[in-house]
């Protein structure tokens, strides 16, 4: 899994972004709402990722907050709701805006987001209602550094694998890391977070 991209921004567009690595130039796929006009090419940049994997392609989603990837990776659990129309919502609407409306059940104020129809705004609310509130309850883990941050993203990557909704994965990793440190190994967070959920 790769949980982000720090680098040289390459090119900078509304719906992509190519950040250089180590030589490597990375393509993300971006929303709008992680768009800026004003970010200047050739200079640092880090970027929160997802990874999606099919069998005939992988492609890089990028975000610049975590609330923008958690409600990206809530989207895409959605039956019918891919990568491409979870960044079309992503960019039709606020991120709290869409928690409130979803926790709301207000299926026609999610039907004015470009993309959502009626059918699809109710499987929405169907789907997420019990589970979008976790994604606004916890703060972001930001104090982490590069390793930590791998290590939330491994640990966070085992719990979804286990079933775990990806936001409470990412609240109760985080949780345990700032608890038992960042130099804990990747299976003891693991079965504490197990413990905890």
């Amino acid at each position: 899994m790769i949980s982000f991209l720090e680098g040289e921004l390459k090119v900078n567009s509304p719906t992509d972004l190519v950040v250089s690595v180590g030589g490597v130039g990375f393509h993300v796929h971006i929303p709008l709402s992680s768009y800026d006009p004003g970010r200047a090419l050739n200079r640092e940049i880090k970027v929160l990722t997802h990874l999606h994997v099919r069998e005939d392609t992988m492609a890089l989603y990028g975000f610049m907050t975590d609330g923008e990837r958690d409600l990206f990776q809530l989207l895409i659990s959605v039956s019918g709701i891919g990568p491409p129309m979870a960044q079309k919502i992503l960019s039709g609407t606020e991120v709290s805006d869409f928690h409130n409306q979803v926790a709301g059940e207000d299926v026609k104020g999610l039907t004015r987001i470009k993309g959502i129809g009626p059918k699809l705004a109710q499987r929405i609310v169907l789907e997420l209602r019990d589970r979008i509130g976790m994604v606004s309850q916890f703060a972001p883990v930001d104090s982490l550094d590069a390793a930590g941050d791998t290590l939330l993203a491994e640990a966070t990557g085992a719990l979804v694998g286990l079933g775990t909704p990806p936001a409470q994965a990412r609240k109760t990793v985080g949780e345990v890391l700032q608890d038992l440190g960042e130099g804990t190994g990747v299976e003891e967070v693991i079965r504490q977070a197990l413990r905890r959920l």
